[in-house]
């Protein structure tokens, strides 16, 4: 049985513990707060204030209705793939009190991380809808791609995760470094920034990058109206499943020796 056929007989089988390890995660997040899942949405709020600031008052880059532009492509950066892959990475370790149980199925936690991060997502969007609303943005049939680009994102941040968390493991700098890469990949990945007001070279380099897909998905559907690429929609879940593929193989090889190492 390969790494993948493993994994996903397990979610399968393990179905409702994912929903009940993420309930958890969620209460755990807001447990003793006052303002509870406001605070998770207070950080991109913030950062949308002040990109805006700095790149539509400040640096004039003069794009309509920025902050909506902005927050069409931050939410599911921040909200999501870059806190579901922080999260996903130290997920084995932080946990390592259930992995040192034998009968504790072990790949649902980084299951449980992307999960975590795609229901802060979802909590979220009627904000961004009422954001967008208000700079009277129209919407229209695209957004029936959302569950198509979700799913993408979903698969690529689980491959990502899997990796990510069999490494940290072994190397503990891991956590480390993908704080750095995030900070690295965030000004990669057009985010802050309208794509197409890239030179032509620079839009060939960054449209290898399968965020860069993923954001402009999103944008289409939600602030330009338009149906995404599916072209590019579909390679970037074709690389997913082949990373998800080997992740859960090298997952599945070091299983049995996690709780040795925590």
């Amino acid at each position: 049985m390969t790494g993948l056929e493993h994994v996903l007989r397990n979610a399968v089988r393990q179905r409702w513990l994912i929903v009940e390890l993420t309930k958890r995660e969620l209460k755990l997040r807001y447990r003793n707060s006052f303002l509870g899942f406001l605070w998770t949405l207070a950080n991109p709020l913030v950062f949308m204030v002040v990109y805006t600031l700095v790149f539509s008052y400040f640096l004039k880059i003069g794009t309509a209705n920025y902050p909506a532009f902005l927050v069409t492509g931050l939410l599911p950066w921040m909200m999501w793939f870059s806190d579901s892959v922080i999260a996903g990475t130290s997920c084995l370790v932080d946990h390592g009190a259930f992995l040192r149980s034998s009968v504790f199925p072990s790949d649902v936690l980084p299951i449980v991380a992307v999960c975590t991060g795609m229901m802060n997502y979802i909590f979220a969007l009627p904000v961004m809808l009422l954001l967008v609303l208000f700079f009277q943005i129209d919407l229209g049939w695209s957004l029936l791609a959302l569950p198509v680009v979700m799913a993408t994102q979903f698969l690529l941040t689980l491959g990502i995760v899997f990796l990510t968390s069999t490494i940290n493991v072994f190397v503990r700098d891991m956590r480390y470094l993908i704080g750095h890469f995030l900070m690295i990949a965030v000004f990669m990945t057009p985010v802050m920034y309208d794509f197409s007001s890239l030179p032509a070279r620079f839009q060939r380099i960054l449209a290898l990058n399968p965020l860069a897909v993923i954001i402009n998905s999103y944008r289409n559907v939600f602030f330009y109206n338009a149906w995404p690429s599916w072209r590019g929609l579909g390679c970037v879940a074709l690389l997913a499943v082949v990373l998800i593929a080997g992740a859960t193989q090298i997952f599945d090889r070091n299983r049995e020796v996690f709780p040795e190492y925590l």
